[in-house]
């Protein structure tokens, strides 16, 4: 057995040694990636742990000789779990390194203003422009350095015009400095009509539509708290909102009807404001045929839906 376990001693410190030197050689001719490297860097005190262990449990009797191996397992599971969390501070945090603002004016009339975003972990805001230019589409995100954001805006010969933002990161490993949440908000022109389609990853999102002339509504989040004011007009088509993980509230104008799908969910309201309809498995405004304008809103909420 000592025998053993001395053989395997033997075999792991000159294997260290190289496994460390191939590593250094290799980060010293800049062949990893800059987030790798740093990330190399940050971590290198696990070697430590290494070598502590192995020699605390080399005198652990039976143990002794796998003492290389749960060493080397050990630190495995210490250095993933280290990253995780250090990873998901980071990630909660606000980061105002990237400043990206772009100001987009309408070209020609414009029969129909698409605007698609897609963004990652992101808290957003989308909201009326002011009534001083409504021939204009601004956005400004503020974000991580890890982020890069990019607009288009093209015009087809029916005048329809298509406005796209959407956040990538091409690092699959980001660097943890750099990393973070972002912050985007989005002004649309009123009195035109907007087909919006929205997709984000994680975070809280305020769609205040109140006074926009939306025509369609579409919105894919994965988690985060969904704040969403109605417009005052109808929607050519049910609106679709699907929210994996969070809560969805609704502010509906008062003079506007409401048909809500919940998908087998009841949703919070004040007492006599709806009522389920069994025949369509809405549930519906109080009097909703009476209202001149309606609006129908297929919900796929994974936390609680609020009607105000």
């Amino acid at each position: 057995m000592q025998k053993t376990t001395a053989r395997n001693r033997r075999f792991f410190w000159p294997l260290l040694v190289i496994a460390l030197g191939a590593v250094a050689l290799v980060q010293a001719l800049a062949v990893f990636p800059p987030t790798v490297a740093d990330l190399i860097n940050r971590a290198w005190p696990i070697v430590l742990v290494i070598v502590g262990l192995t020699l605390l449990l080399g005198q652990a009797g039976p143990l002794g000789r796998f003492a290389p191996l749960i060493a080397m397992v050990v630190s495995a599971i210490v250095l993933g779990v280290t990253v995780v969390v250090a990873y998901s501070t980071r990630a909660a945090t606000e980061r105002t390194d990237n400043v990206v603002r772009v100001s987009q004016p309408l070209e020609a009339p414009v029969s129909l203003l698409r605007v698609v975003v897609r963004s990652l972990d992101t808290t957003v805001e989308i909201s009326p422009r002011v009534p001083d230019d409504q021939t204009l589409i601004t956005a400004e995100f503020i974000g991580s350095a890890e982020s890069v954001v990019t607009t288009d805006f093209t015009t087809d010969s029916e005048g329809v015009a298509t406005f796209s933002l959407e956040e990538t990161r091409p690092s699959a490993i980001p660097a943890l400095e750099t990393i973070g949440r972002g912050r985007l908000r989005i002004e649309l022109p009123l009195g035109v009509p907007i087909a919006l389609d929205f997709t984000n990853g994680n975070g809280t999102v305020s769609l205040n539509l109140l006074g926009l002339q939306v025509a369609r509504l579409d919105v894919i989040m994965q988690e985060g708290d969904l704040l969403l004011s109605l417009p005052r007009g109808s929607l050519e088509r049910p609106g679709e909102v699907y929210l994996a993980r969070g809560d969805a509230s609704v502010f509906v104008p008062d003079d506007i009807g409401l048909a809500v799908m919940a998908n087998g969910k009841t949703p919070r309201f004040a007492e006599g404001e709806y009522l389920f309809d069994p025949s369509s498995g809405a549930y519906l405004s109080r009097r909703f045929d009476d209202y001149d304008r309606q609006i129908t809103l297929n919900l796929n909420i994974g936390g609680v839906i609020d009607l105000q």
